[in-house]
């Protein structure tokens, strides 16, 4: 069941009602999804208020290294549930590599990496995938902080009230 007028500020769906809804300086926040909700948690700022309404999207293509090869089977599986992600938009398995492209600002590595778990499929582990993958998290995380920090004050002028005796 859908609530009436209200669509959820990550990506602009009909919010639904099993999803609880969040207060965020005095307003309630409703989503369609449990990941919406999860982004939003993560940075209120980024999706509520002016910020919210300017921002597009932010497209990642990665390649995501397996410990071994899927089978066309679990490759199916896979695929299909990436693409019930929101802001995932194109999902390529073959071998033992995943290629997905995505929105960050819907859909983070990290929430793609869960899905892989749940469904039993394991992630590389050697030293330089979990050096690439950590690496990836921090970049992402940077992005989305410097997007949902408020605006800077000029160097050039003065702070307000600045000069006044």
């Amino acid at each position: 069941m859908t609530l009436p007028h209200d669509t959820c500020p990550v990506c602009g769906m009909r919010a639904e009602v099993e999803v609880p809804s969040v207060e965020y300086h005095k307003m309630y926040f409703h989503f369609c999804s449990e990941q919406c909700r999860e982004c939003f948690v993560a940075r209120p700022n980024l999706y509520s208020g002016k910020i919210g309404k300017e921002r597009s999207e932010i497209l990642k293509q990665r390649t995501m290294r397996l410990a071994e090869p899927l089978d066309s089977e679990v490759t199916e599986l896979l695929i299909s549930r990436l693409k019930e992600m929101m802001g995932v938009k194109v999902v390529e398995g073959e071998g033992d590599r995943v290629r997905i492209t995505y929105d960050l600002l819907q859909v983070t590595e990290i929430q793609i990496e869960k899905v892989l778990a749940e469904i039993g499929v394991q992630l590389g582990g050697g030293w330089l995938e979990r050096f690439r993958r950590g690496w990836v998290h921090d970049s992402e995380d940077n992005v989305l902080d410097s997007l949902a920090a408020p605006p800077a004050a000029c160097c050039n002028r003065a702070p307000p009230g600045a000069g006044v005796k």
